[in-house]
């Protein structure tokens, strides 16, 4: 079979690109429910901006809006997806009676493309959403997971969403669940994919930010 010169050229540059891409700086911060991620991630990002000339920027809720773009939906059509709730009954019937019928597997593939897409620009920390799993074989990344004992988790979730004792745990194991499934789909979990893995129970926020700066420093990701 002849081989057109112009896809043939076309699929180097692809790959040359990719390649390139792959040096770019990028962390993933996944956690446990419970887990300070958020607030870890964004506190980070602006001490690391105050000195590194090149910026920073986190994301996690613009992978549901730039998954949302290439799908050619609205936002709020996909949302239940980035909560990890099943589809309603309501939800599947007029999703149905839309244009086209959105699978799983396309809103999946939408989800990496888009945190790929992330990454390729560099100097990202992307929270959650299977970054670990999508961007395993990123060559200069780095992927962390927070996670704390049981006990401790339920505490803060029951502080936070302001539950009984008995209702933060259901919170907890329905959320691990379908997150534990969420990551599946990409790369079967498993404490390998990570570099570090920090026990929020035993370090507090700001030792862990210093942390993660000081591997970052040691792997020239920042100055």
């Amino acid at each position: 079979m002849a081989i057109s010169p112009i896809k043939y050229a076309r699929d180097r540059l692809e790959e040359k690109q990719k390649i390139q891409a792959q040096k770019y700086p990028v962390v993933t911060i996944s956690r446990e429910v419970g887990c300070p991620a958020k607030v870890i991630t964004r506190e980070l990002v602006a001490t690391i901006n105050k000195t590194n000339r090149d910026k920073w920027s986190c994301v996690s809720k613009e992978i549901l809006y730039e998954s949302a773009k290439e799908l050619g939906i609205p936002p709020s059509d996909l949302k239940y997806f980035f909560t990890y709730h099943e589809q309603g009954v309501l939800d599947s019937m007029l999703n149905t009676l839309t244009k086209f019928y959105l699978s799983d597997q396309r809103i999946y593939k939408s989800i990496e493309k888009a945190i790929r897409t992330f990454a390729q620009h560099g100097n990202v920390m992307i929270v959650g959403r299977g970054g670990a799993a999508i961007l395993e074989d990123h060559q200069n990344a780095l992927h962390i997971r927070l996670m704390a004992p049981l006990w401790w988790r339920q505490q803060k979730v029951m502080e936070y969403y302001n539950l009984t004792k008995k209702d933060a745990l259901k919170f907890i194991e329905d959320y691990d669940t379908k997150r534990t499934k969420f990551m599946d789909h990409f790369k079967k979990s498993n404490h390998a994919l990570f570099d570090v893995i920090y026990n929020c129970e035993t370090f507090t926020k700001e030792e862990v930010m210093r942390s993660i700066i000081g591997l970052m420093k040691e792997k020239k990701m920042v100055l």
